[in-house]
């Protein structure tokens, strides 16, 4: 139904030090979207932070995503930062958001 990659240390796509842990991916099939199955996965990797002892969670979404936006928001994220990167020859930006250990 989907799946959840989690990085930290070293291992981040962008270094945020060894306190964060990265949500790289978490993808959900869309025949199973809206069936709890995305706050599921986002569950496991607060857990998984609270295990690691981590001070946050970040993890980039594309600008244009407003669902995904929406989401991790209602999981607690907020926007710190953005990353431009290029996808063939068209820059793209991913708007770089993260929930606080609370």
């Amino acid at each position: 139904m989907g799946y959840l990659k989690l990085n930290i240390n070293d291992a981040q796509s962008e270094d945020q030090g060894g306190d964060a842990l990265e949500v790289e991916r978490i993808y959900v099939r869309p025949d199973y979207k809206r069936q709890g199955y995305g706050r599921q996965l986002m569950d496991y990797a607060i857990k998984r932070a609270y295990q690691l002892d981590k001070k946050f969670i970040w993890l980039g979404v594309w600008e244009y995503n407003h669902a995904a936006q929406k989401f991790y928001e209602t999981m607690g994220f907020k926007q710190f930062a953005d990353h431009l990167f290029m996808l063939g020859g068209a820059r793209q930006r991913d708007v770089l958001m993260k929930r606080e250990r609370v």
